[in-house]
């Protein structure tokens, strides 16, 4: 694909979800979710977004006034608002505790199913690979090796 090419299949088929969130802190959170329904094909409405990342009673609030976990949470719902079909998350929970951790990776489990989007979570937390269906480690530049897990364990189960 050339260039624009790819900035049109980004823009229709893939969400991202940031390390830092990269949220505007001038906007509440419903906000920040309609950003991307503006530009998206065929996308969530934000209360249906926030609500899906269990947010329904702080879509008014700004950043600043949210947990780093909620403003992960809004960072997922402004992702998956738009409906994609692959969502890359860069340690999605690199910033936030065990509890508030395993809360993120269970969203991200509930879109995988309830929207079937691929999840890719990129991540130095190796103990999140147990939840994962493949994993696949990277070394070097290069794939070192692929795990298949059989049976996943669930968000709540993953060792921190």
């Amino acid at each position: 694909m050339n260039d624009r090419q790819l900035t049109f299949y980004r823009r229709e088929h893939v969400g991202f979800v940031f390390q830092f969130y990269n949220l505007m802190p001038s906007l509440t959170a419903r906000e920040n979710v309609e950003l991307v329904t503006e530009i998206a094909r065929d996308p969530l409405d934000a209360d249906t977004a926030l609500a899906l990342v269990g947010l329904k009673e702080r879509m008014d609030h700004f950043p600043s006034q949210l947990s780093g976990g909620e403003q992960q949470r809004v960072a997922i719902a402004r992702a998956v608002a738009k409906q994609p079909s692959v969502l890359f998350c860069d340690e999605p929970t690199g910033a936030l505790d065990s509890k508030t951790g395993r809360a993120v990776l269970r969203v991200l489990k509930d879109v995988n199913e309830q929207l079937g989007a691929t999840v890719l979570i990129v991540t130095h937390a190796a103990a999140t690979a147990a939840m994962a269906n493949r994993v696949i480690h990277f070394a070097d530049g290069g794939i070192r090796d692929i795990e298949v897990h059989e049976h996943p364990v669930s968000p709540e189960e993953v060792e921190w």
